[in-house]
C-alpha cells in the first residue's frame, strides 16, 4: 500500500489509463481519502500537486481518441495552478464505482476514470 507524492524531475509519466483522477482541495481532505481508500484495498495512490504537478500533467501525451483527455487534464492541470491537489489512482474496472464512492465521501471533484478505451466522468457529490 503506496501512497507517492510524485516530483518532476523532468520525466514523463504514463497515460493515466486503468486509473481515476480526482480534484482535492486540501491536504487533509487527501489524507482521509488516501487513507479510506488504502482500507479499501486500493494500493496506488499518487498525489500530484505545485509546479511539479502541473510540469507532470502538462507533459501528459498520446491520448488516442479527441481532444477529450486534454481538456480533462488541462481542467486539472488549472485546479494545481489554484493551489489543490490532483489524486491520481490505479482502479480496476469492476471497483470503480466504489473507488468514486470513497473519493466522493471525502469531497473530491472533477473525477474522470481512464479506461482501455473510454473516458468517463463522474458526478461529484458534496461532503
Amino acid at each position: 500500500m503506496t501512497v507517492t507524492k510524485v516530483h518532476d524531475h523532468g520525466q514523463t509519466i504514463g497515460l493515466p489509463i486503468g486509473k481515476i483522477l480526482g480534484i482535492v482541495d486540501t491536504r487533509a481532505d487527501f489524507d482521509a481519502m488516501a487513507k479510506d481508500l488504502q482500507s479499501a484495498g486500493f494500493d496506488k495512490i499518487e498525489v500530484f500537486s505545485g509546479d511539479d504537478g502541473i510540469q507532470l500533467l502538462d507533459r501528459v501525451n498520446g491520448f488516442f481518441f479527441s481532444d477529450m483527455e486534454e481538456r480533462v487534464l488541462h481542467r486539472h492541470i488549472e485546479e494545481l495552478k489554484a493551489g489543490h491537489l490532483v489524486a491520481m489512482v490505479e482502479t480496476p474496472d469492476d471497483r470503480i464505482d466504489e473507488a468514486v464512492e470513497i473519493a466522493n465521501r471525502h469531497g473530491a471533484r472533477g473525477i474522470v476514470h481512464f479506461g482501455a478505451a473510454t473516458v468517463s466522468q463522474y458526478t461529484s457529490v458534496n461532503k
